[in-house]
């Protein structure tokens, strides 16, 4: 399926299930066709509040945030210069009745509505904007005090302060809705509330366009019915069109084609439905994420077209390790079930792990349905007229939760909250991307070129919903950080952690756990580097922040191993010495890190010949998850040792 057609079932799944208009949330509006909105600023709208004799009652400026839905003609809808008026909702420059071109053509178009379907909501406003006076009765309702300038502009004056303040308003760019007191059953109606004028108005475009012999009717390469060929697509962002005017420019078709109707031919409905559900889904908290500039992706459901699931590929995903299985990834996948009566129904245990894992993703009400599609897209704003789409996928949600899990299984580390409970975490992909590519500055890591971020955030959205690895660049970009520790003053944890998550996968390792049988030359070189670390933090004045030999030759000892390591032992006899003459767990701290050194030193003489060049050659992204390991054994051991001396003081 293509993205087009993605948009246009989306929008008639919309219809079947009376989700176009206005909703009391607000959030996720999906216009009737042939229409569109405007929120107010607080002065860039009027309402006007007329009886059904067309006597103006009141005039006020709607509130931030209130919605307009009006609508549109495809010319108004895309204007930028001369004169092209919507059809009811418009500013004062065309509605007020001036005998200007604008004016004039506004009051011709809404004639020719009002001769097609005689509504009495046009026919009131009709009578109300034909009085002389009409722009005087409204700004008298909006202003207590003023003064009338040139071309509509009104100057309000505020006397009720100790000085005198004037207030400029250029009202030939304020636009005027309508209001009517008591028009159905005694209630008033608004132009946006009023579904019957939205009916009429889309019977009237289709009466106009039958009307019309210069269009041709097609059967639409979209939806598979008749329709009118649309040659002149409403704009997506801005004045940038997702689908090209291919009778703005004969190049669209010249050379390939003799006529525009023989390229993809789209109808008007099928066009403006396409328009107006990606509209919906750019406007949508839910389904739009901005990733800089003027890119944005975009996803949904076949059955959530507003995402009420809350699928949120983009947050660090953060899982209870208790509730989380213990087995690997191959285990995962043969189906094991819970231990239990066989005659029982036992629950499979990679279903309850999918189920977790599918939860952290989510924050919605709505749960996944196995039978409905995912759509994912990012479109750039290339230039101010084309918007391009440069990632389009459909996928199964039932595979879209093996992918999801699949990625999480693949790339998580273990840490802990401040109660010491474990969690698995997954990080986020601009924290990825910012540990990768990142550098280091006042608010943390930022990546330079902006344009270069986005497109790693598509990819890296790309792969976890087709369930391909992570991008191989991204991996060894994580790979050369992780060997210059003092490129990162604050923000080393940060890259660490996320390189540990990402390369582990890739290294075998499955947990954070120190593994004694593993002799992998970088793994055991990691440990020395913990060890040497620690040993010499161990004899430092509490809070004191200087910086370790260890920090200081990181990038040397894992270029060349073998021959820092002996720098480094001799580095730490003094901090020996020192430590040796401590008292109490510093003691023993002391005893456990020669031992780890010695057994990791007769590793090495086993498996390796340190006078060989290749003994001496680069470490591989092992080594972090030796460091990591053996940081963390020596952390547990020297709690233990302080709890043990607070236990033998108390008795």
């Amino acid at each position: 399926m293509s993205f087009l057609t993605a948009l246009y079932k989306s929008y008639v799944y919309g219809e079947e299930n009376d989700l176009i208009g206005l909703k009391e949330d607000g959030d996720n509006l999906i216009l009737p066709i042939y229409h569109n909105s405007m929120k107010s600023n607080g002065k860039n709208i009027v309402e006007v509040f007329l009886d059904k004799d067309s006597n103006l009652l009141d005039a006020r400026f709607l509130k931030e945030d209130e919605i307009v839905i009006f609508p549109v003609t495809e010319d108004s809808v895309a204007r930028s210069s001369g004169v092209s008026p919507h059809p009811i909702f418009d500013n004062f420059d065309y509605i007020i009745q001036d005998g200007s071109k604008k004016s004039l053509a506004y009051i011709e178009g809404l004639e020719s509505w009002i001769s097609y379907s005689n509504n009495e909501f046009l026919i009131v406003v009709r009578n109300f904007i034909e009085k002389d006076n009409s722009f005087d009765q409204i700004i008298k309702k909006l202003f207590y005090e003023y003064k009338l300038g040139k071309n509509k502009e009104v100057i309000q004056v505020d006397r009720f302060e100790k000085k005198e303040k004037e207030t400029s308003y250029d009202f030939s760019k304020v636009f005027m809705t309508f209001k009517i007191r008591n028009f159905v059953e005694n209630k008033d109606v608004n132009l946006t509330e009023n579904r019957k004028l939205q009916d009429e108005f889309i019977k009237y475009i289709k009466y106009l366009n039958k009307k019309d012999q210069s269009i041709p009717k097609i059967i639409c390469n979209i939806s598979g019915k008749e329709d009118y060929l649309c040659l002149k697509h409403r704009p997506l962002i801005g004045s940038a069109r997702l689908i090209s005017q291919i009778t703005a420019n004969n190049e669209n078709f010249k050379g390939r084609f003799e006529n525009p109707d023989e390229t993809i031919k789209i109808g008007k409905e099928t066009s403006q439905k396409i328009i107006l559900m990606a509209k919906s889904l750019l406007d949508g908290k839910n389904t739009c994420r901005w990733l800089g500039e003027m890119t944005y992706v975009i996803s949904w459901f076949s059955d959530d077209i507003t995402n009420n699931r809350e699928l949120n590929l983009a947050k660090e995903i953060q899982i209870s390790y208790e509730n989380t299985s213990k087995l690997s990834p191959r285990q995962m996948r043969k189906n094991t079930t819970y231990f239990g009566d066989e005659n029982k129904t036992v629950l499979n245990l990679y279903d309850k792990t999918t189920e977790d894992i599918v939860k952290s993703f989510t924050s919605g009400r709505k749960r996944f349905v196995d039978g409905s599609n995912y759509y994912m897209t990012i479109i750039d704003k290339v230039s101010n007229g084309r918007v391009a789409v440069k990632y389009f996928r459909e996928i199964e949600t039932s595979r879209l939760k093996d992918n999801l899990v699949r990625w999480q299984q693949k790339y998580h580390w273990i840490r802990y909250d401040e109660q010491k409970k474990s969690y698995e975490f997954t990080p986020s992909p601009s924290n990825i991307i910012r540990s990768a590519y990142g550098i280091e500055r006042e608010k943390g890591l930022e990546v330079s070129k902006k344009s270069f971020e986005k497109d790693q955030y598509g990819n890296i959205l790309a792969a976890i919903v087709e369930g391909r690895d992570m991008p191989k660049n991204i991996v060894y970009a994580l790979e050369m950080n992780i060997r210059n520790r003092l490129n990162y003053e604050k923000c080393w944890a940060q890259v660490k952690n996320c390189a540990l998550a990402i390369l582990k996968d890739k290294e075998g390792i499955e947990n954070n756990m120190l593994d004694r049988k593993d002799t992998d030359r970088s793994y055991l070189y990691g440990r020395l580097l913990a060890l040497y670390e620690i040993l010499e933090k161990s004899t430092y004045e509490r809070d004191t922040e200087r910086v370790t030999n260890a920090e200081k030759l990181w990038t040397s000892f894992v270029n060349k191993p073998v021959t820092m390591n002996f720098r480094l032992r001799n580095l730490m006899l003094p901090y020996e010495k020192k430590l040796g003459l401590s008292e109490g767990y510093k003691k023993e701290l002391l005893t456990t890190i020669k031992e780890e050194i010695s057994q990791i030193i007769n590793l090495l003489s086993e498996n390796y010949d340190y006078k060989s060049s290749k003994s001496n050659s680069p470490l591989g992204p092992g080594f972090i998850f030796g460091y990591e390991a053996e940081l963390k054994f020596i952390n547990y051991k020297l709690l233990k040792f302080k709890e043990n001396q607070k236990a033998t003081n108390t008795n």
